[in-house]
């Protein structure tokens, strides 16, 4: 069996634990039509001159030769992500510290370093923990430090549904359309199935509809608990899937120096935590 689609065996555990310091550099002209893009996007205003914070995730993003390409669209683990033998692929958690924001207009480079990988038995049952290491560079000054954690898991039971067609949403609670999880894949560059391929979120992942974007909620969450551009550090956990069925709203917490905020479903879970302190 491949590693996508195997069991976890004593060699593979090895096998991806060898891949742990890892790094691959990638460098991004940082041009404004991307951000232009995601504004729209967010329904917000163009920024003038930096980026807020979590908007560099819509750079660096290369693309992928069909041949290296996973059946999710992702790029095949073992090249440069482990290995991991579980079929499912998440954005658990992000740590993001903005130093200087990135100036729109001015290359940067991205250093990545697969920092750790962890194995450990969840309700589902096996999961592997990645942990990657970012550093982003600008005119050769340490612009951005984030700890990213994608986690791998097998499929599991199939996740339920909350909402059936046509049923009203709750008052105070949105939901994230088709249209806008379509547009944020293209500006991210990101060819994950779950976010578009409703066949294959219930058939092969037994998701009951497309999943919403982690990072395209945790930028929303990061927009509303963020006074603009200044220095910052982000910290934000998901807890629960989003499914473009799933009636959520944003509670971006009381302002001050450090502020707690989260995303709710309309069942009550907390589908996202966040920390963001003032640097």
């Amino acid at each position: 069996m491949t590693a996508e689609t195997g069991r976890l065996t004593d060699a593979l555990r090895v096998e991806c634990e060898a891949s742990i310091g890892r790094t691959r550099t990638v460098t991004d002209s940082i041009a404004p039509e991307a951000a232009a893009k995601l504004a729209v996007l967010l329904g917000r205003d163009m920024p003038e001159a930096a980026l807020p914070p979590t908007w560099h995730w819509i750079y660096f993003n290369t693309g992928i030769p069909e041949a290296h390409q996973g059946r999710d669209l992702h790029e095949q683990t073992g090249r440069f992500l482990p290995a991991a033998p579980f079929p499912r692929r998440m954005w658990a958690a992000g740590d993001v510290t903005v130093h200087v924001p990135l100036r729109l207009g001015v290359p940067a480079e991205r250093r990545v370093t697969v920092a750790d990988v962890a194995f450990k038995e969840g309700r589902s049952g096996a999961m592997c923990f990645v942990t990657l290491a970012h550093e982003i560079t600008q005119d050769g000054t340490l612009a951005i430090e984030e700890a990213q954690t994608v986690v791998y898991r097998d499929r599991g039971a199939p996740d339920p549904g909350l909402r059936g067609p046509g049923d009203p949403v709750p008052e105070g609670y949105r939901l994230h359309s088709e249209g806008q999880l379509f547009f944020y894949s293209a500006v991210t560059h990101n060819g994950h199935r779950i976010h578009w391929d409703h066949d294959f979120c219930r058939n092969e992942e037994g998701y009951p509809d497309l999943v919403v974007h982690g990072p395209l909620m945790a930028t929303e969450l990061c927009m509303q608990m963020h006074d603009g551009v200044s220095p910052c550090r982000y910290t934000f956990r998901a807890q629960a899937p989003v499914f473009v069925t799933t009636p959520v709203r944003y509670l971006p917490g009381d302002p001050g120096h450090r502020r707690e905020g989260r995303i709710e479903r309309s069942d009550g879970v907390t589908s996202m935590s966040a920390t963001l302190t003032a640097l």
